[in-house]
């Protein structure tokens, strides 16, 4: 599997990268993260640590999911989704034109990505206070801006003319004195939308009242938000319960072994054909 953006190693562009076996440590780690109160852009960073085997053909540790592009962190995310079973997701929509509600069937694995342009990660931008290079905004980026500005997502921001100017600053390749206009960071935005690989976050839909086309936002970091039914936890306490083993145990087998197993347990039982 192939990043759309990807690492730079030693003067290489390094897409490459793995998921682990799906173990109920994953999983537990996803329902962890979820229920954390991190901001989002930590969340996933502690979500993609434990899913991801390989990243750049090199072992993963927590600052090299950092250093993805944003982009790539959210493409991640959308193939962890698929990976737990959240293949396709409804998202309700209200018609702001009728009022009409309605719901919306996305399939992640299926919505389009747009690979990294050439030059990625950086873009040079002439700018009210010279000619400035900038790279693409990583996953410390948003951490680091989510902490400054007091937002659990950065969708929350306040001020998002702050934001840009912060994260401006810390994306551009050397220190500059002065402040941007508000030209600069368009300029910049779009200089480097031009080399960043893309998730698509947004999608049309008619509304099936009025036909008017209805913007809906597509949350790529869904497996966030998946149920914590407790449904694991029940499977750990049946596994325990008749085969005696360990929590540590139960949550290293791959999902796919636990499930077999409580099947032969409710098979035992009687409670399937």
């Amino acid at each position: 599997m192939m990043l759309p953006g990807g690492l730079w190693r030693h003067d290489e562009c390094r897409r490459d990268w793995s998921f682990r076996t799906l173990t109920g440590e994953v999983e537990l780690s996803i329902l962890d993260a979820g229920r954390s109160r991190g901001n989002v852009p930590q969340r996933v960073t502690t979500v993609l640590s434990a899913a991801l085997a390989d990243l750049g053909g090199a072992a993963v540790h927590p600052e090299a999911v950092r250093a993805l592009a944003v982009a790539d962190r959210q493409y991640l995310m959308r193939r962890l989704a698929v990976e737990i079973g959240l293949e396709e997701s409804w998202f309700s929509v209200s018609c702001p034109a009728c009022e009409a509600a309605f719901e919306l069937p996305v399939r992640h694995g299926d919505l389009p990505v747009k690979p990294a342009g050439e030059g990625y990660p950086f873009s040079t931008v002439e700018t009210s206070l010279g000619t400035l290079r900038f790279r693409v905004p990583c996953g410390a980026d948003q951490e680091a801006l989510a902490e400054i500005m007091g937002a659990e997502d950065l969708g929350d921001l306040k001020d998002p003319d702050i934001a840009r100017r912060t994260l401006a600053r810390a994306c551009s390749e050397r220190p500059f004195e002065g402040e941007l206009t508000s030209e600069d960071l368009d300029r910049i935005e779009a200089a480097l939308e031009d080399v960043a690989p893309e998730v698509v976050t947004r999608a049309q839909a008619a509304c099936p009242e009025c036909g008017r086309p209805v913007e809906v936002a597509l949350d790529p970091y869904i497996c966030l938000a998946a149920p914590s039914d407790g449904g694991l936890f029940l499977d750990i306490h049946l596994l325990a319960s008749v085969y005696h083993w360990s929590e540590r145990e139960i949550l290293a087998l791959p999902r796919e072994r636990r499930r077999l197993y409580l099947s032969l347990v409710d098979r035992s039982r009687g409670m399937v054909s």
